[in-house]
């Protein structure tokens, strides 16, 4: 065999090894991997389910649930309308803490709690930290560029009466043979006077799960 008929037969080798590693790759993104063969089924939100003892959706809609009815239920909104004339109470959410080992994104309370005080008619809620920096570049950009007319002025931001602060904590407990796992969350919230320090609300949620295998 001459030595062109070697580079024609290496270059057909090279060719099939291309085409079967590229094949082999399709093949596995096709077939397994991260995001292959997942079989997935819409459920209802609403509906409960347990993937294992953690923190997760349903215990952030049950807290947040249990604790916004109860705020809403005690006097302190109705005091603070009788001391102020009729005003409606200003609130700002601030931080809840997350004091558990699980990873719990809070502002699945928190931002339900000013979704339900808003839409009770009976409250105010300013906007938080993260919203506000956005908020004030917008504003300090209108000053040079908005029509003249329609430019919002700066400090007149609304001060709110109370702040809202929280924390979940857990407590772990789990048998000897590590089949068994109670698993016990609290969730507290303070609803605080700004210019007093005075606590006008204290609420808090208990779930408890027991599970095994």
């Amino acid at each position: 065999m001459n030595l062109s008929m070697w580079k024609s037969v290496g270059r057909l080798v090279g060719v099939s090894l291309v085409a079967v590693a590229a094949g082999a790759t399709l093949g596995g993104c096709a077939g397994g991997g991260a995001y292959g063969n997942w079989n997935v089924n819409r459920t209802d939100p609403e509906k409960t389910a347990d993937v294992d003892y953690r923190w997760q959706d349903d215990d952030a809609r049950e807290a947040y649930r249990g604790l916004i009815a109860d705020c809403l239920a005690r006097p302190w909104v109705e005091n603070h309308r009788a001391e102020k004339g009729g005003q409606r109470p200003v609130v700002f959410v601030g931080t809840v803490r997350n004091e558990t080992a699980d990873y719990v994104d809070t502002k699945l309370v928190t931002k339900r709690f000013e979704e339900e005080l808003i839409n009770s008619g009976r409250v105010r809620v300013v906007a938080d930290r993260d919203q506000r920096g956005e908020i004030r570049d917008e504003r300090q950009q209108g000053q040079a560029w908005n029509r003249p007319d329609t430019v919002k002025k700066q400090a007149m931001e609304q001060g709110a009466d109370y702040i809202m602060l929280g924390r979940v904590a857990e407590v772990k407990q789990e048998s000897n043979d590590r089949r068994t796992i109670v698993q016990y969350y609290q969730i507290n919230l303070e609803l605080i006077d700004i210019e007093s320090n005075e606590k006008v609300w204290i609420g808090s949620k208990e779930i408890k799960k027991v599970a095994r295998r």
